[in-house]
């Protein structure tokens, strides 16, 4: 779900502005909110829909038994996937090439999968790489698919969870658009 909402966001703008219609859609009469709102639906989409393969996989083919809310999986992958929507729009927003977007998503990518703790406990990183680690989205959401998936964690858990995913989501989402903006004066 990373990998798609990161890379297909990355490359969205990078190859248009590769093929030149980059320019042709900063001066149609979209405003840059509604440029990124287009950019972003299509990979939540791709992103939820990859997100449910993967749960119905953990489910049917590996027996690994759900043990809490979906509503609340899905909550929170759709506000994680905006988060990481918004980092990959960002990255895409800065770079000019393709192999620039891939690279600044592989770039954020392997730190973020690596301190978000799910290879090695958050708690045991050093002070200032715990600090660090609170504006990593995928920190959040390892901690809402294991706990909703693996131990049914109720909403009053997940949902003070959510709060700095959303914040993510906004300050990624804002900086882009406003990158955007600034492209067209």
């Amino acid at each position: 779900t990373t990998m798609m909402g990161l890379v297909v966001t990355a490359l969205s703008v990078a190859r248009e502005r590769e093929l030149g219609t980059f320019e042709q859609l900063l001066v149609s009469p979209l405003d840059p909110i509604e440029i990124v709102v287009g950019k972003t639906v299509p990979a939540l989409i791709i992103g939820l829909a990859e997100g449910t393969v993967m749960l119905l996989v953990g489910v049917f083919a590996f027996r690994i038994p759900f043990q809490g809310s979906v509503a609340l999986l899905y909550l929170g992958m759709a506000v994680y996937l905006a988060a990481v929507i918004g980092v990959g729009l960002f990255i895409s927003s800065l770079a000019r090439t393709q192999q620039q977007a891939i690279l600044g998503a592989f770039v954020f990518m392997v730190p973020a999968i690596t301190l978000s703790g799910f290879a090695s406990p958050i708690e045991n990183m050093p002070e200032w790489l715990q600090a660090l680690t609170r504006l990593n989205p995928v920190r959040y959401y390892v901690t809402i698919v294991k706990g909703v998936f693996l131990k049914g964690m109720p909403a009053a858990m997940v949902l003070p969870l959510l709060g700095p995913l959303a914040a993510i989501a906004l300050a990624t989402l804002s900086a882009a658009t406003w990158l955007f903006r600034r492209r067209v004066e």
